[in-house]
């Protein structure tokens, strides 16, 4: 914690400056962050965020326990990203795993919750969103492989529309 203290007294809050940087750069109903470890299928998440698009302050992930938020992917609406980025940099308290700082935030900010498991299967289907091997690794077992098996998939790269 004392490295990640100094790292923010340097840099200022990385998180916060992130959703900063793309509410400002980026007119988006929802903002995503995405490990690079993981196989994402960019069709089916634009789907599955085109169907929550109306509803206010929603935070989705893959994660069953939302407290302790856990996984390699999570989508904030535009509404909370808006309410981030109006904070102060030292309004929330930061923890090491930033998938735990957001699932913290969210729940300070009273934020609705999504937890979709298509946010993290660990094998493509017809609605799978993130592939990745947890709870076997914390994203994908050797991602060079992996990553490449899964885009030569017929089932992990023909993606759905969002009439689908």
């Amino acid at each position: 914690m004392l490295e990640l203290d100094k790292e923010v007294e340097a840099y200022d809050d990385f998180l916060l400056a992130f959703f900063k940087a793309a509410y400002a750069l980026f007119d988006s109903d929802f903002y995503v962050k995405a490990d690079d470890d993981i196989y994402l299928r960019p069709g089916t998440s634009l789907a599955i965020c085109y169907w929550y698009r109306y509803e206010p302050l929603h935070y989705m992930l893959g994660s069953e326990y939302f407290l302790h938020a856990y996984g390699p992917f999570y989508a904030l609406s535009a509404d909370v990203v808006a309410s981030l980025v109006a904070l102060r940099n030292n309004s929330f308290r930061m923890f090491s795993n930033e998938d735990v700082t957001i699932g913290s935030w969210m729940l300070a900010m009273n934020v609705n919750h999504e937890n979709d498991r298509h946010l993290c299967e660990t094998d493509c289907s017809p609605s799978s969103i993130v592939i990745s091997d947890i709870p076997t690794c914390s994203g994908l077992c050797n991602p060079e492989t992996r990553l490449l098996e899964l885009h030569k998939r017929k089932n992990c790269t023909d993606t759905p529309t969002v009439d689908d």
